[in-house]
């Protein structure tokens, strides 16, 4: 269930201009090229050692690879993998080949598949399966050349705790049992100075693997940020020097940096990103300043509405931002950006969007460029090695950069490294890094920049590994996915009690059975979960799990331990049957088996339903006097790899309280590019029945919905597709409409306008017409210098005395009452409608450089009632000042809440 965070006035956000750099001279902000179409989204994008671009899509088009080439703008279809590669983890080999982990099944659903791609050849290689599924894996390269696989979700939905090593030499998987943990999705991974390697994130606790042997964890600094930085973006900004950016849901600008060459590594936070945003890129660029494009202002997982086209650029020398040329287009979801040999940047993609621009930064506009007339194709570290230049006298800098390859805000691939050269006789003497720790083996963009910080276009150089690719071999067979996986948690009945005859139906309703995970049994010490064992004991012990597929099923096996005999139901329909006769739960089985006897068979397709399906297994002792029980299973499916379109409902989803003639925002999530409109329908009675809210919604995964004038605390909304009505989603708990007179018009954590410039914004700003729009946006809490603000203000030196925030409020009610709660650091005034309602600390006065009379150790909660008379029917706007105590304060805070009471 998604946290309801308030979306009104939509509209607002989506008129307003995006805030431009203050110059238009592409020497200042760069430029970027028109948007153009692709015939696919590119939502996986790796930058070859041939540098050319290899792409490729989303859902049901996941293994449509192309090739691009940014010298011609050539498109080119690859030959396809094999499988599913979308939502794959991937990163370059020592030899310049693309290793891929995982792909997709369904939501939350991953292939156990591996292969590698020859980007000389253009030829794909199976490798063996990994331990089970990974969907939303991180690949790293590891200064031996092997190959790092961690994260994702497994087949049966659970989280793949194991990481694996493939072993490049020896052809062959190295599982980390050691190291089992459940980390979240496509962690952010870098190999460190010392060689261990790096969890960066997202989660506050970073951590250190260190993957000799079985593989171990250690843990590392904490962030300062006090929540996950959830689709955040994260890179090696230098040797050893981690920059994370934004994040979280609602999102932050919030910015910090780790130093991994220090003794005590600590993370820091610094000067915040202008703008709030998650589902964006950061990447290096060839002078070593990170850029970060796209992604989004709003909450939810991907939300178009508030788009984050603001093209921002980080200076690691100076720790500052600063704004560059705004995109052309939203790229937030499935985003992917990547860095060019010639300096240029690729921006492409997003959910359903088969676009791309090409953008060059100020650094080509100052100037000629320098040239590399010859490079060796490969070095070893340690070694001093000839770079030709006609330009050498004017070289100031020799940076390489490790080629891209990013998915899902992340660059599993990158990193930068500024490089030692001396000048002599026309050419340059650079020294290759000293060892694979701080440049894992591969290949390497080599730029030289002049003193204008103008870079050459890049030669591509392989360090360490062989030059030499073996040739492509024959995919393993195809043994299906792991639909149900040994070790799974089952629902489980061991009382000796009948359930009656529809236990094996999916419709049955089992939420008071037991949960455990297999082995399941007792008697043989083996067990994960031990059954209750009757006197005599129970002739019968019942299972039941439901899965999903997404796709028709084309072949299955199922493997079954059982002792004594089992009976496996497949949606009500029985599919195996081995030493039961009789059904009936009195019965015994037919005689003994062996101890955890192992049976299989085959099941036909066309006994699964594409969507969810249901296991039903009973396992029955041979006599009273039986000491053992035992049951465990795994059903291997192989579909026809079509992707189903689905719709996800975020929001309302459950246990909100609206109010009659509200207008809510219904936000939900397409997988699948066939949905193109959704009807809209409510149910006042929990389902029971539906009206039509509205037909033919086009699918851009929000509607803007007028609570009907009713009560109930049955509400259910649902949205189909209008095409085929079995794709729909509806609300997970139902909701509450009410026209109680007291209800929350603003909560804590909403969007604020706001305006932290230290400027006199003027003497009008609190009143309903003054304009607004050049102001930024960003959700509570909002302020500096705590660690807990969602959105943090520019601190400015010194000190601002004021920073000021605005926000609209539509009414269609008369209000009796107000009730005000204001969470502040130091003094605060809140205005209705250009009145002063409510101060405190403000004895010096409302002027922009008077600063508060008070001084707060930390944010306090003031509360104050007053009468409503101060609001009008229709649009109303709340301003709010916030007083620094002195130019020397540290923070300040601010978050609102008011709840208003109705005539």
């Amino acid at each position: 269930m998604f946290h309801r965070w308030r979306l009104a006035l939509l509209s607002v956000w989506v008129s307003v201009a995006v805030a431009q750099a203050q110059s238009t001279n592409p020497a200042v902000v760069g430029q970027w090229t028109p948007v153009k179409r692709w015939p696919y989204s590119a939502v996986h994008t790796h930058v070859l050692p041939t540098g050319k671009v290899m792409f490729f899509s989303e859902f049901a088009d996941g293994d449509n690879p192309y090739l691009w080439d940014p010298a011609t703008d050539a498109l080119t279809p690859l030959p396809k993998a094999g499988f599913n590669i979308f939502c794959s983890g991937h990163a370059f080999m020592a030899d310049g080949r693309l290793f891929i982990a995982g792909g997709h099944i369904a939501d939350d659903s991953g292939l156990p598949y591996a292969a590698i791609f020859d980007p000389f050849k253009l030829t794909w290689t199976r490798l063996p399966n990994m331990n089970a599924g990974r969907w939303y894996p991180t690949v790293t390269t590891l200064p031996n050349g092997d190959m790092l696989v961690i994260g994702g979700a497994k087949e049966d939905r659970t989280k793949n705790l194991i990481p694996q090593v493939w072993q490049t030499s020896k052809g062959s998987w190295r599982t980390l049992t050691g190291a089992s943990l459940e980390l979240m999705y496509y962690p952010w991974m870098f190999v460190m100075p010392s060689g261990k390697a790096l969890m960066a994130g997202y989660w506050r606790p970073s951590r250190y693997l260190d993957t000799d042997g079985v593989g171990a964890w250690t843990s590392g600094p904490r962030t300062t940020y006090t929540a996950s930085r959830n689709y955040g973006s994260a890179v090696m900004y230098d040797a050893g020097k981690v920059l994370i950016t934004g994040g979280d849901n609602p999102p932050t600008n919030n910015v910090e940096v780790l130093d991994l060459n220090v003794t005590k590594p600590a993370w820091r936070p610094i000067a915040p990103m202008r703008y709030v945003r998650r589902q964006h890129n950061s990447t290096v660029l060839p002078d070593g300043t990170v850029l970060v494009t796209g992604g989004h202002g709003g909450p939810g997982t991907d939300n178009p509405n508030y788009p984050r086209l603001e093209t921002e650029l980080w200076d690691p020398v100076t720790e500052t931002w600063s704004l560059l040329a705004p995109l052309g287009t939203y790229r937030g979801y499935h985003s992917t950006t990547v860095l060019l040999p010639d300096g240029r940047l690729l921006s492409a993609g997003s959910r359903n969007v088969k676009t791309m621009q090409v953008y060059s930064p100020p650094y080509l506009f100052k100037g000629p460029r320098p040239t590399i007339s010859s490079a060796p194709a490969a070095i070893s570290y340690g070694e001093t090695f000839r770079v030709n230049t006609p330009d050498a006298a004017n070289i100031t800098m020799a940076s390489w950069v490790r080629l891209g390859s990013v998915t899902h805000a992340f660059d599993e691939n990158q990193r930068f490294m500024k490089l030692r050269f001396t000048a002599s006789g026309g050419g340059l003497n650079v020294v290759a890094p000293p060892n694979p720790n701080v440049a894992p083996p591969g290949h390497y963009m080599l730029f030289l920049l002049n003193g204008r910080k103008v870079p050459s276009v890049a030669k591509i150089i392989r360090i360490g590994g062989d030059g030499t690719t073996p040739p492509p071999t024959d995919p393993p067979p195809n043994t299906g996915f792991t639909a149900v996986a040994f070790g799974a948690e089952w629902k489980y009945d061991d009382r000796n009690v009948d359930p009656g005859p529809t236990w094996k139906a999916a419709t049955f309703n089992d939420t008071a059975w037991k949960k455990g995970l297999a082995q399941l049994g007792y008697g043989e010490a083996d067990e994960r979960t031990v059954l209750t064992k009757k006197t005599p004991a129970q002739p019968t012990v019942y299972f039941r799990k439901k899965f999903t597929l997404h796709g028709m099923v084309e072949q299955a096996t199922l493997k079954v331990l059982h002792d004594d005999g089992v009976a496996v139901f497949l949606n009500g329909t029985q599919v195996f049957n081995s030493l039961i006769p009789n059904p009936a739960h009195a019965a015994y089985a037919q005689g003994a088996s062996p101890d955890n006897h192992l049976s299989q068979t085959t099941i036909p397709g066309m006994r699964f339903e594409m969507g969810e399906n249901t296991l039903a297994v009973m396992v029955k002792q041979a006599n009273g006097t039986s000491s053992d029980l035992s049951f465990d299973l795994e059903l291997k499916v192989t579909t026809d790899g079509m992707q189903h379109d689905a719709l996800f409902l975020e929001s309302p989803n459950g246990g909100e309280t609206l109010r009659p003639g509200q207008l809510q925002t219904v936000q939900w999530m397409t997988h699948g590019a066939g949905v193109d409109t959704v009807d809209v329908q409510f149910s006042q009675d929990d389902g029971a029945s539906w009206s039509t809210v509205e037909t033919g919604v086009s699918n851009i995964g929000f509607y803007e919905w007028k609570v009907p004038r009713m009560e109930t605390s049955q509400g259910v909304l649902r949205i189909k597709d209008a095409a085929r009505p079995d794709i729909e989603d509806k609300t997970d708990l139902p909701f509450t409409i009410t026209a109680t007179p007291r209800f929350k018009a603003i909560t804590f954590g909403e969007y604020w306008k706001l305006d932290d410039r230290n400027v006199s914004p003027g003497a009008q700003w609190t009143s309903p017409g003054f304009n607004d729009s050049a102001w930024r946006q960003g959700p509570g809490r909002l302020g500096y210098g705590d660690g807990d603000e969602h959105t943090v203000l520019t601190k400015t030196n010194p000190v601002q005395p004021s920073v000021y925030f605005r926000k609209k409020l539509t009414l269609d009610e008369a209000i009796r009452t107000a009730h005000l709660q204001v969470l502040h650091d130091d003094g605060v005034a809140v205005w209705v409608n250009g009145r002063l309602v409510f101060s405190r600390f403000m004895d010096n006065g409302v002027e922009h450089g008077a600063f508060a009379s008070g001084v707060v150790k930390d944010a306090v909660l003031s509360t104050f009632s007053f009468d409503g008379s101060v609001f009008v029917e229709g649009e109303n706007i709340i301003a709010v000042m916030v007083k620094q105590a002195n130019a020397e304060s540290s923070d300040v805070t601010f978050d609102l809440e008011l709840e208003l009471e109705a005539r």
